[in-house]
């Protein structure tokens, strides 16, 4: 009796699968019909825009370096200074 519920849950489990994975395929297909319907004039739009994003995004980082390496400095010196005892 416990193999037939086994099989059970096996096709219940496969039914399961099967139903997510035509979902899947239906939620596909409709990706591929809109980014079929998308303008040449568009796509570069949005190039160019991630195009300058990126860019942005590499110079916040490198000003973020920037800003740590200053910090590390000011650590430093704040450190010199309270072992020198000029400093609370």
């Amino acid at each position: 009796m416990p193999s037939k519920r086994r099989r059970t849950k096996r096709v219940d489990k496969r039914l399961a699968l099967h139903e997510r994975l035509a979902r899947i395929r239906a939620e596909v297909s409709t990706l591929r019909r809109d980014r079929a319907a998308v303008k040449r004039e568009e796509f570069v739009e949005m190039s160019k825009s991630l195009q300058e994003l990126n860019k942005n995004t590499s110079d916040l980082a490198t000003q973020f370096t920037r800003i740590s390496q200053i910090q590390a400095e000011l650590d430093l010196i704040k450190r010199a200074l309270q072992k020198a005892k000029l400093m609370d």
